[in-house]
Order: C-alpha cells, then structure tokens, then sequence
C-alpha cells in the first residue's frame, strides 16, 4: 500500500514538472493535480477572481503613475526623470517577457475549476512565472523611492511617499495571488526582480544624468554583489 501511495506521487511530481516544461495547451475542463505544486506554493492557492484580477491590474497601474510626484522636481529634469523611468520600466518588461517564454508554468488557477476559457485559448494560462504585474508595480516603488531619495532627502513627505509606494506595490502582488494568478514564489521574485530594477537603472544611469538637485543615496557595486544607502 505505502509503495502505491509513493508511486502516485511520484507520478504527480514528474507530472507537474513536465507540465511546467513543456508548454501544455489546456482545455476548459482539464484541472491539474494540486500534489504537483510544491509544498511552499501549495500553501497559498486559489481559483479563479476575475474582480480580484481586476483590481490588481488597477493597482500594478496606480503603483507605476507614483513616480508622477516627481512633478515637483525641477522642471529641466523632467525629460531626464521621464527617460530615463521608461527606460526602467522597458527593461523590466522585456526581462519579465523572456523568462516567460523560457519558462511554463501553469497559473494556480488551473488547479481548480472556472479557469478563464480566453487564457486556456491563448497560452497565457501557461505564463504564471515570475509575475509581471507585481514586477512592474514594484520598479514603480523602486524607482520613485530612489528618485524622491536623490532629490527631496530631506522631505517630510519621503518617507510617506515610499510607504505609500510599496504599500500599492505590495497590495498589487497580493491580489494576483488572491485572484488565482500566481504562485506566492512567482510574486516574490517579482517584487525582488521589480524592486532590483527600479534602483539599478537610475543609479547607473546617474553617472552621466546627473540631477539639478544632489540627494542622499548611494549604491556601490563589490564582487559579492550591490550595496544600496539611503539616508533618511
């Protein structure tokens, strides 16, 4: 009995793994097997909210119009600000945009029924890892905490401004698990991979686009990897 028991799950687990690469194409009533889905991820999994998904999207687009504070900025430097944060988001788009070629893994949402039929139909039912809206909404938190940072240091409204920020940024990678979209794993390495990006571009590029204002952060690069200071 406890050798049939093993046998099923490792079925299920070299099941699960094939699925996540080999780009299955699913139909409506195919529903995965939840033993499949490792044990960290299995912990939070839901089905399909299309309200959820909704108000995620509207929160991944509110958390990237916040570097829009940066208004208060000299006015010189908004071509610079506007550049170089579109610059920022591209590239955190078009990374997102690779790895979800390179890697299929089915949504949570496929493990249960009411999978959405416009997803299953197109593949995206398929594209869970890593999750773009989080990684978006978090390279607008990242971006608009180093801007404010090198610009107002000394704002009472920093601080306030970065909370708010992350907060947005942080409730966005929420809903798109609570909406069935993602993995807990496929949010953190969003929020990690977004955040990452929204510091990395603006400081390289702060060594030839220099601001009208100097503020008070600092990043150095060493063999073992980036150190970020911010003074607050």
């Amino acid at each position: 009995m406890n050798n049939k028991i093993c046998n099923k799950k490792l079925i299920a687990f070299v099941l699960g793994w094939m699925i996540i690469f080999s780009g299955i194409v699913f139909s409506e009533d195919f529903i995965l097997n939840r033993s499949s889905v490792n044990g960290f991820d299995r912990i939070i999994m839901n089905p399909y909210s299309k309200s959820l998904d909704y108000l995620g999207t509207g929160l991944t687009i509110t958390t990237m119009l916040t570097p829009a504070v940066m208004l208060a900025a000299p006015v010189q430097d908004y071509w610079k600000i506007g550049v170089e944060y579109a610059e920022t988001a591209v590239i955190s788009f078009g990374v997102n945009e690779i790895v979800k070629r390179c890697i299929n893994r089915p949504r949570p949402y496929m493990y249960f029924e009411g999978a959405p039929q416009s997803e299953i139909e197109d593949g995206d039912c398929n594209n869970s890892f890593y999750s773009r809206h989080t990684a978006l909404a978090f390279t607008g938190a990242g971006f608009t905490t180093f801007m404010i940072c090198q610009y107002f240091p000394d704002s009472k409204w920093k601080i306030p401004v970065i909370a708010a920020s992350f907060s947005l940024a942080t409730a966005s990678g929420v809903m798109r698990i609570a909406s069935g979209n993602h993995f807990l794993t496929d949010v953190l390495v969003g929020a990690v991979v977004g955040t990452g990006f929204g510091f990395l571009v603006p400081w390289i590029n702060s060594f030839w686009l220099k601001p009208s204002i100097n503020g008070n952060i600092q990043m150095n690069a060493s063999p073992v990897g980036l150190n970020f200071c911010i003074r607050f």
